[in-house]
């Protein structure tokens, strides 16, 4: 049982049964009710807010005062598409109520105990002791002059006045509902339906490599959209094996909508988290700092550090801290200039000696796009300084010889495509530098870790590689010969037989024949290439694209095409990885682009290569099945 047997209830109900009561308005509560079965006709409990003039024998009356506090129910809403296990939460700060789910498919359709733990800023919702779902209210919970009723598939109801947490499930029960720890964490993300990796801030304390992020649950649509996003942590030794850490950061009271993005650095053995917190009123974010002697757990300092009114002060997030050579402190943070007409999108720069007592610079930089530069990161690397920010998701840099600027902007001034959002960079062991980043879901927030490896070129410029500590390794190997293509007047392929996969690896070496022509590999399931996708080659305009095979050229993706690429029309080494819906591509060892792609279903996939208008020579050709 999840109830620990030394804590008795308040209230005990059984099936069908039915009682009133008056707690007042609460901050604690919990609720534990098995269920026996699936049932869309009734609710499995309900906690309705009675009106106190109403005369209970008239029905119709009764129903328009009823306000439903607490509900649990199996069925489906706009928000949930699959048929769930749902609890509506309502609380007196806002008229709608929170949703907490998990979907049937995830636990079995038969009896289950649910749990429900609400302390004030979250609420829990367990399954048999599962962490399954949570929400971050505000407010309290009116349970004056309410009613609670069991339905005819419920039973065992228990109420507690009070914050308990079930009994910790088995491992094995754990793994069964949200699914079992991939070996692997490139592409990774949370375990649960509807958990994703935000805003990613790796960091390297010389001995373990830490990937703090922000946890995020139904793209931030938490806690009525504002968020409610955490600081956790994943970290490493060796990119092999991964620790997964308490919560570093997160909400601990009913104002802060969301903890946002932010930057760690370690001075006398102490752990610094900067952070910007989003309140819930709509008040100026506020911007402070936690601290921490382990790298995990985090201590909010309750301090907070000003800007000047000359900001837009509603925008301020994403601070980022580094120390210069002559050990002074710089933070760099998301804001605006105001101005009359158009508020301009900047860094602004605040130094310290300390890492406490901040003084207002100049800003950093006023880079001039729409909206304002996110997710900074500087750092210095072999003789070169670099800027990091994002717009629109967009990460882009800029680098220079001096510390401060000026700033030069590359010829290929983006990372990755705009479906990799907002990377950062931390060092890693014997020079190297790590980037990190999520891989964006369509219409919203949050989605999978992707890594990627550092490369700097001869001239400060930087490219990106896999890194090899990552590396998929496949169950099954094929080998095929060389295949050449020409044709001058149009498109031919070549389909490459070979027992499919679900999920693949893919290696090449292409070399065309001449520079104005397309090249490149077309993915299909079982509705065939008609329907599949393509990975593109184009030399004569340096771009590399994934968009649908046979598509108009006016219907090319360019949130999934890269240019700039070098070297299209030499000899070119392309790796692939295909796997649920993305495909991830590295060319020439310096260049990367990911992207989904819409999926007909979880089937072997075929491959063909083609050439368009042209000859190429395809050399080196494996494939390889991913389990």
């Amino acid at each position: 049982m999840s109830q620990p047997a030394e804590i008795p209830c308040d209230l005990r109900l059984n099936s069908r049964e039915s009682v009133r009561f008056d707690w007042g308005h609460v901050q604690r509560l919990s609720l534990q009710v098995a269920i026996t079965q699936v049932s869309d006709e009734e609710d499995y409990v309900s906690i309705v807010q009675q009106d106190q003039d109403q005369d209970q024998d008239q029905d119709q009356d009764q129903e328009q005062g009823h306000k439903e506090i607490i509900r649990v129910y199996s069925g489906t809403s706009a928000a949930i598409q699959q048929s769930s296990i749902i609890v509506e939460f309502r609380t007196d700060a806002r008229p709608n109520p929170l949703s907490l789910s998990v979907p049937w498919d995830a636990v079995g359709r038969e009896g289950h105990s649910l749990f429900l733990s609400y302390n004030g800023h979250s609420v829990r919702f367990y399954v048999d002791g599962v962490l399954v779902d949570e929400e971050w209210p505000m407010g309290t919970l009116p349970l004056a002059n309410v009613e609670v009723k069991v339905g005819e598939c419920g039973d065992k109801l228990c109420l507690w006045n009070n914050t308990i947490t079930p009994e910790k499930p088995s491992a094995q029960l754990e793994d069964q509902y949200l699914g079992v720890e991939p070996t692997t964490i490139q592409y990774w993300r949370p375990r649960g339906h509807n958990t994703g990796v935000g805003d990613c801030m790796p960091f390297f304390d010389g001995e373990r490599f830490r990937f703090f992020y922000l946890y995020d649950r139904r793209g931030h649509a938490s806690k009525w959209r504002l968020g409610a996003h955490q600081w956790a942590q994943i970290s490493t030794h060796d990119f092999k094996t991964w620790e997964h850490h308490p919560m570093a950061v997160a909400i601990t009271a009913d104002w802060e909508g969301s903890i946002c993005t932010g930057s760690v650095i370690v001075k006398d053995d102490t752990y610094y988290a900067y952070y910007a917190v989003r309140a819930t009123d709509g008040s100026p974010a506020k911007l402070t700092y936690a601290t921490s002697t382990d790298g995990s757990e985090f201590l909010k300092s309750e301090q907070y550090i000003g800007l000047s009114t000359k900001y837009s002060l509603a925008s301020v997030r994403d601070p980022h801290v580094f120390q210069d050579e002559d050990g002074v402190y710089h933070m760099l943070i998301t804001t605006s200039l105001l101005a009359p007409s158009r508020n301009q999108g900047c860094l602004a720069h605040l130094t310290s000696e300390d890492l406490v007592s901040w003084t207002e610079q100049v800003p950093f930089i006023v880079p001039g796009y729409h909206d304002e530069p996110e997710c900074s990161d500087y750092f210095q690397w072999n003789g070169w300084y670099y800027l990091i920010f994002s717009n629109d998701g967009v990460a882009r840099y800029r680098y220079s010889q001096e510390p401060m600027g000026p700033w030069l902007r590359p010829a290929m001034d983006v990372f990755d495509c705009v479906q990799w959002r907002v990377p950062k960079t931390a060092a890693y062991h014997d020079g190297r530098r790590v980037v990190a980043g999520f891989l964006s879901t369509p219409d919203r927030y949050a989605g999978e870790l992707v890594i990627r490896e550092l490369v700097q070129h001869a001239d400060g410029t930087l490219g990106f590689k896999p890194m090899p500590e990552l590396a998929m390794e496949p169950v099954a190997a094929h080998e095929i010969g060389q295949v050449a293509l020409t044709d001058f007047n149009g498109l031919i392929y070549r389909d490459i037989e070979f027992e499919g996969a679900s999920d693949l690896t893919i290696s090449c070496q292409a070399t065309p024949g001449n520079h104005n022509l397309y090249y490149g590999l077309s993915l299909a399931g079982p509705n065939g290439f008609e329907d599949g996708y393509d990975i593109r080659f184009d030399p004569s305009r340096r771009k590399v694209g994934i968009h649908r095979a046979h598509c108009s050229s006016l219907l090319e993706n360019e949130a999934a095409s890269i240019y700039e690429v070098q070297a299209l029309h030499e000899t070119t080494s392309i790796e692939v990885v295909i796997k649920q819906n993305w495909i991830d591509l590295c060319v020439n060892g310096n260049r990367t682009l990911i992207s989904r792609f819409q999926r007909q279903a979880q089937a072997p996939l075929k491959l063909r290569l083609f050439v368009q208008f042209g000859s190429v020579t395809f050399d080196d050709i494996r494939i390889g099945e991913l389990a």
